[in-house]
């Protein structure tokens, strides 16, 4: 009977063991591949700047033109270009706009942000817009 215990004992050591280790190295792999996905989509802060934007109005929309520069060593993926705008320092409306694919490392790309959900949608009054980008 001992020895019964003896074997069952050693077997749930053996599979406790085994299973930390399987766990640990899922864990490791999960972490790891997250991580290098994530990296590969995405861009750290100040690694891409706005070169230079304008407004204008077109089509009775308002639209923001302009460039930014990704001034890292690494490609910029997932840039997106956010406005903000102002009436009297309030804040009255907020656009944005995704730049597709990648930016690469020194590389420029021009962007149009168009400001509205349709063409019936009259512009909304401001006196004054900041731009800005963000990411994942």
């Amino acid at each position: 009977m001992k020895s019964i215990l003896n074997k069952i004992f050693n077997g749930m050591l053996y599979g406790i063991g085994f299973g930390l280790i399987t766990g640990g190295i899922y864990y490791y792999v999960v972490i790891k591949t997250t991580e290098d996905a994530m990296s590969r989509y995405s861009f750290e802060d100040g690694a891409v700047e706005i070169i230079e934007h304008r407004k204008i109005e077109r089509n009775d929309r308002l639209v923001i033109l302009g460039k930014v520069t990704n001034v890292s060593d690494k490609p910029a993926n997932n840039v997106t270009v956010n406005v903000d705008l102002f009436l009297n320092g309030d804040f009255v409306k907020q656009c944005d706009e995704l730049i597709k694919g990648e930016i690469s490392a020194g590389a420029s790309r021009n962007f149009e942000l168009v400001c509205g959900c349709c063409n019936n949608a009259p512009i909304v009054e401001h006196d004054s817009y900041e731009v800005y980008l963000t990411g994942f």
